[in-house]
């Protein structure tokens, strides 16, 4: 009886493991964060996080992302 118990347990825990490595039903790469990211993202086009230097090597864009939104 104790065989056929943990063989029972085995292949429960065996299935858990081989379903719990599929994809993510909801990715979070694709979707906007909150709501007020995708009004933004709407309204003001997307945020630009880098732009070139003067030798065209990127850097952060600060002063785009603490300026006022573009109108």
């Amino acid at each position: 009886m104790s065989r056929r118990l943990l063989s029972a347990i085995l292949l429960l825990a065996l299935l858990t493991t081989m379903c719990g490595c599929n994809r993510a039903l909801f990715p979070e790469s694709n979707k906007d964060k909150t709501q007020f990211d995708s009004y933004d993202m709407i309204r003001h086009g997307p945020k630009i996080t880098e732009q070139p230097n003067e030798y065209g090597l990127p850097e952060p864009a600060i002063r785009n992302r603490l300026g006022r939104h573009r109108r």
